[in-house]
């Protein structure tokens, strides 16, 4: 048998035996009791660990594989007189003969099936250095991946497929672009720098990144993009930062982190980065820091209340909101509000539910909570923030039960999510729509 990547896990087998039948995603989620979408992301697993670029070229190497049956192709079992007959190292090599026809008109006529379903592509994975063992701080149960996504109603959208799998990755959108950079991989750490233009609905492979990390943030300040800190493959933070030239696409030095961090929220804010708590190696710290590009320097501020990592951050109406996290123990519903100028933090309303490892972006005045984790609980909303009211709200998401550590930014008016863990490393590239309904006033010319 040929060698493939990571070997298929019963529910991917399971799917692949329906899909050599000829039935629709529909038609298996409906046997199956499960969401079209999530046939949808099983089987795109299966084409990335089989290298298959369609439906019918995986159910081809299925049967070749001999890991699911066609009616009417199982072999015939051998004759007594074949059994026994002279030893194999005597017997000389015959071509095998040609498939009867009616085996081969069985089998062309699953392929055909097959090829009648829905065809869906998924873009070969460049991955890169790292062992890919759990880290320490991140050792959740695995949930199965169940997806809600595929209703014509809903307000995410899928669009082109990130090509390398990963989560705890940088996201960042400059200059029209979305940046995915580093992150984890099914084969460990990355330093892979892919580019989305939305325009085209497309990924371009970029310089990579010199150092390798995951659980990490990246920030824009004019054509910079910062990315501090991370974890190694070992799980060791670092001190090391990097800024990336989109325009020259190139890596530069940038002053050190005070101290190793990974696993941090990060909010970019005047011109500034804050970065606040994360893992240092042997907990979850409460510092706060802050960043001046022109200066090339960090400054210590005064710390959160509580240590916590995988916590997320963004700007609204002249504050930092830290939201979520993990304090070793549980996830946390705990939301900060961080003042610059006043370098004190006030306590907000929290969460509905703990989170960690999710993504935080302002939009239209509010905040939204995408994705993470849950440990004790499940997840199976996001949420939104009314800092008026002080009150958040259910919002749908594509993905229940957890969703850890994609990387969500805003691009024009839209959210847009890339990637994550949710039983398996995703490269799934969402975008969500808060304001699917606008009003348009013609203007007339006279």
């Amino acid at each position: 048998m040929a060698e493939y990547g990571e070997p298929l896990t019963d529910r991917e087998k399971e799917i692949l035996q329906l899909v050599a039948t000829g039935i629709t995603n529909r038609e298996i989620a409906y046997q199956l009791t499960i969401s079209v979408n999530t046939v949808k992301v099983h089987l795109r697993n299966v084409f990335n660990k089989l290298g298959a670029e369609s439906r019918t070229e995986a159910t081809m190497i299925a049967v070749r594989e001999g890991w699911v049956t066609v009616e009417g192709l199982e072999e015939e079992p051998a004759s007594e007189d074949e059994s026994t007959a002279a030893h194999p190292q005597a017997a000389p090599a015959v071509p095998e003969p040609p498939l009867p026809w009616f085996k081969r008109v069985t089998l062309i006529a699953a392929v055909l099936l097959a090829a009648a379903g829905v065809a869906v592509t998924w873009p070969h994975s460049r991955l890169q250095a790292g062992n890919g063992r759990n880290l320490p701080f991140d050792q959740a149960p695995e949930q199965p991946v169940a997806a809600l996504m595929g209703d014509e109603d809903s307000a995410w959208h899928e669009r082109a497929q990130m090509p390398t799998r990963r989560a705890h990755l940088a996201l960042a959108t400059a200059r029209g672009q979305l940046l995915a950079i580093g992150g984890r991989t099914p084969e460990g750490v990355t330093s892979a720098v892919e580019v989305y233009d939305p325009a085209d609905d497309t990924w371009t492979p970029r310089s990579d990144k010199p150092t390798p990390v995951a659980y990490v943030s990246a920030a824009v300040i004019g054509t910079d993009v910062i990315v501090p800190g991370g974890c190694d493959a070992e799980g060791t933070p670092l001190q090391v930062v990097e800024v990336y030239d989109l325009l020259s696409d190139s890596w530069r030095p940038a002053s050190p982190l005070l101290e190793p961090r990974c696993a941090y929220a990060m909010g970019s804010l005047d011109g500034r980065l804050y970065l606040f708590g994360g893992w240092d190696g042997d907990g979850y710290a409460a510092t706060v820091y802050a960043y001046d590009p022109q200066a090339d320097s960090w400054t210590q501020k005064a710390p959160m209340g509580i240590g916590r990592g995988f916590a997320a951050a963004a700007p609204l109406a002249g504050r930092l909101y830290v939201v979520g996290g993990y304090d070793g123990d549980r996830e946390l519903t705990t939301c900060t509000s961080y003042d610059p100028t006043t370098d004190t933090s006030e306590r907000c309303t929290p969460l509905a539910v703990g989170r960690e490892g999710l993504g935080l972006v302002a939009l239209g005045g509010q905040l939204y909570a995408i994705g993470g984790g849950g440990r004790t609980s499940y997840l199976g909303f996001n949420e939104r923030y009314n800092p008026d009211e002080g009150t958040w709200n259910p919002v749908e998401t594509p993905l229940v039960g957890e969703w850890r550590s994609p990387g969500v930014v805003v691009y024009e008016s839209s959210i847009c999510a890339v990637g994550g863990q949710s039983s398996d490393y995703l490269s799934l590239n969402l975008t969500y729509d808060p304001f699917p309904f606008r009003t348009f006033i013609p203007v007339s010319h006279q």
